[in-house]
């Protein structure tokens, strides 16, 4: 009806045309008032579903650290997106994933070693929406919630490495450090440091202008160089491995080795909230006994005699007692994971979780315990073993702890109650000891007393016997 009206008033109208003005002023009123009445938006309720894990369907999400490739981020580009392939971190385990994928011009890497628990407080799950059932479900990705960095490289670059010399496209001419210095001067650098780079190479002496020179002092350098390389370096990474965390450089005894450090936040923050509370009920209750302390803490559970007598001889009200409680009883919990476990050298467990259950131990504390003195059982049954590479590890850090606890200057006169529960004789405590960098020295009653002092000096690393 509104369009034949108007169509014959714009015919029969004057020649101004303000009949039809008219008519298109009236249908924007008409607009308005519809769009006036709005309603209320619908609402319908979505039905949430969690996925169990399934490690043959769990999807697998990655990311792109160094940048999404362009054949991904642009949609009109020509190049050919990258193929990945999904397999196992190693053959003869069932655990970690590994994932290798490669396009035109690059190949990307990444790998999760599958462990039973890594510390992560949350985990990732990929969401899918159903709008015909209003249903949201999320499904956890693979690796329990890993998201996989993809390690980027460029395919046809890969340079080879010869005596501390690279070679460039696998060629036998080597450049040598200072030349690749050069190169990248020459290539971006600016104007000034190339001329610096200008004046280095003319003030460079040649060796065989010398007189009596040659190739003897060459020779002599590299040998000298090689010596320390391979022997000093080497050996003072074993040292770093073996021992725990040490300030070489510290003025003073106590400073050498710091037992927070050698706990970790995590476990130190656990142990100082429980040594705390203990110190705070037994102040309620006004006493002041290490004995007391001790009962607190261990409860009726088995305590070693060298635990009790160490906490006995601490006046919880003196000061830095509660720090020597601490520590005193990390080394408590520690012994307890070492009766549990030294029966077979192992324990069975699907994650360290459970064994850290089996072994009554707080959870943050029982990570790191597990972590530094237990390595992953491979194979049909899971479990951590404690081998005896890692038992040693285990003496040094309990014989370290039991001097912080004992003494504030490092100095104790007897430590041979505690290598008696650990089940050691004196010569494997001495050399232990030694190579931590203590002074051991035995009385006439056989009693072992052990101190350290700065600055720190270690004995020569021990030579093989002849065969």
């Amino acid at each position: 009806m509104s369009s034949s009206s108007s169509s014959s008033s714009s015919s029969s109208g004057s020649d101004d045309g303000s009949v039809q003005s008219a008519s298109v002023g009236e249908k924007r009123k008409m607009d308005t008032s519809s769009s006036s009445t709005t309603s209320k938006p619908s609402s319908a309720s979505i039905k949430v579903k969690v996925a169990a894990n399934n490690p043959e369907y769990d999807p697998v999400v990655v990311s792109f650290p160094r940048g999404i490739p362009t054949s991904i981020a642009d949609e009109d580009s020509n190049a050919t997106p990258p193929t990945f392939t999904y397999s196992k971190f190693k053959e003869s385990s069932s655990r970690g994933r590994r994932i290798k994928g490669e396009d035109d011009h690059c190949a990307y890497s990444a790998a999760a070693s599958g462990r039973g628990h890594d510390g992560r407080l949350s985990k990732t799950y990929v969401c899918i929406f159903d709008k015909k059932k209003n249903t949201l479900k999320l499904v956890p990705s693979a690796e329990k919630g890993t998201v996989f960095a993809l390690d980027q490289s460029v395919k046809e670059y890969s340079p080879a490495v010869v005596n501390e010399n690279s070679t460039m496209g696998g060629e036998d001419n080597t450049i040598s450090a200072s030349d690749r210095v050069k190169m990248l001067v020459d290539s971006f650098g600016s104007k000034k440091k190339q001329k610096v780079m200008d004046s280095r190479a003319a003030n460079k002496v040649n060796v065989h202008s010398v007189v009596g020179g040659g190739n003897f002092v060459p020779e002599n350098v590299k040998d000298s160089a090689a010596n320390v390389d391979s022997q000093e370096v080497s050996y003072e990474q074993a040292r770093r491995d073996f021992l725990p965390p040490f300030d070489a450089d510290a003025d003073a005894p106590q400073k050498v080795y710091n037992a927070q450090a050698l706990m970790g936040e995590a476990a130190w923050n656990k142990v100082s909230g429980i040594v705390n509370r203990r110190l705070r009920d037994l102040k309620e209750q006004g006493g002041d006994s290490g004995e007391t302390i001790c009962e607190m803490l261990v409860g009726k559970g088995h305590c070693p005699k060298s635990i009790k007598v160490l906490m006995r001889d601490i006046k919880p009200s003196a000061t830095g007692s509660p720090y020597r409680f601490k520590v005193a009883f990390f080394l408590y919990l520690i012994m307890r994971f070492y009766n549990k476990i030294d029966r077979r050298g192992f324990l069975r467990g699907k994650t360290v979780d459970d064994c850290i259950n089996e072994c009554h131990l707080p959870h943050e504390t029982g990570v790191r315990i597990f972590d530094l003195f237990t390595t992953p059982i491979e194979g049909k049954e899971d479990g951590f073993l404690l081998s005896k590479q890692l038992k040693t590890k285990m003496y040094v850090y309990c014989l370290i702890l039991f001097i912080i606890a004992s003494s504030k200057d490092m100095a104790v006169p007897d430590i041979t109650p505690l290598y008696k529960d650990l089940r050691l004789d004196d010569k494997q405590a001495a050399m232990i000891l030694r190579e931590a960098g203590f002074l051991v020295k035995k009385s006439k009653k056989g009693e072992i007393g052990v101190t350290l002092s700065t600055p720190l000096v270690f004995p020569p690393p021990r030579r093989g016997k002849r065969s």
